[in-house]
């Protein structure tokens, strides 16, 4: 792939080859050596960059030692880095998008998560997730899957604990809060989280009353990211497959309907006070109150 801007692919390559070289012990400059290449080249195409060379990052993978299965996965996405976007296929067990998907979130700065209809994954309590995915599902997963599946969810929710974590901005519909996904105990203690979790400074979540009517957000559930360097990404989630966007349109148009649904959200506070009357409230979770 020649230079230019950095698409999804482009950039996932380069943030895997600076893990490998880690991995594998070496420095950029003892990679530039082995290899014939200049320091600078090393660091331009683990950065994003510089355009991706399948002959270079071969050589890498080679110099590092990869097994040969993923070297013809890196190398694949090599060959396909123009490619706008990225569609993938969920599969049974632990899908494998949810790995790419937190790599992506441990890179961004600011995470910006809309759902209309459920608490989002990074604040599901471990009950919630459960009851959530088992709930949804076509089909009843076992339980073997199932916890594959809570545990992936709960995974992903490390970042919030890192000691310089992203900031989390959530725009949740009210009518995610009075489903009573699980019963109205395990609904009541997702509402007592999420009125603990709004505590902490790096979280904001505001809450779009039904009074409101349609807008926007009832569309589909999306998160966007943001990074320090690097376009913008958008993830959304369907039954069957996932897709991360990072067109220049796409993101566009995403951040559009944020900031649509962000003008009729209730403030912050606004907010905290209906998570935690409802939490308190007596059969919480049925009915619309």
């Amino acid at each position: 792939m020649p230079p230019g801007r950095p698409t999804i692919r482009s950039r996932q390559v380069a943030g895997e080859l600076r893990r490998l070289r880690k991995q594998a012990g070496f420095t950029t400059g003892e990679v530039g050596a082995r290899l014939g290449l200049s320091q600078a080249k090393v660091s331009r195409v683990e950065t994003g960059s510089s355009g991706l060379r399948l002959g270079d990052v071969q050589a890498m993978l080679g110099l590092y030692r990869v097994p040969e299965p993923r070297q013809a996965e890196i190398l694949d996405l090599v060959r396909r880095a123009a490619e706008p976007g990225w569609l993938q296929v969920h599969g049974r067990g632990l899908p494998e998008q949810w790995q790419t998907l937190i790599d992506w979130e441990s890179k961004a700065v600011a995470l910006r998560v809309l759902h209309a209809h459920l608490v989002p994954d990074l604040l599901q309590t471990a009950d919630y997730a459960r009851a959530a995915i088992r709930g949804t599902a076509p089909e009843p997963p076992g339980d073997a899957e199932l916890d594959v599946k809570v545990g992936a969810r709960l995974a992903r929710q490390g970042i919030l604990s890192r000691e310089h974590p992203p900031a989390l901005h959530v725009l949740i519909g009210e009518q995610a809060l009075r489903i009573p996904v699980g019963g109205p105990a395990i609904a009541a203690a997702q509402l007592r989280h999420l009125a603990e979790v709004i505590r902490r400074p790096h979280v904001e979540i505001r809450v779009v009353p039904d009074a409101v009517g349609a807008h926007p957000g009832l569309d589909g559930a999306f998160l966007l990211m943001d990074f320090e360097q690097g376009r913008a990404l958008v993830h959304t989630e369907h039954r069957s497959r996932s897709l991360f966007l990072d067109d220049e349109e796409s993101v566009l148009t995403h951040r559009r309907v944020w900031q649509r649904v962000d003008g009729i959200a209730l403030s912050a506070a606004a907010s905290a006070e209906m998570i935690s009357a409802l939490a308190e409230a007596p059969g919480v979770g049925v009915g619309s109150g």
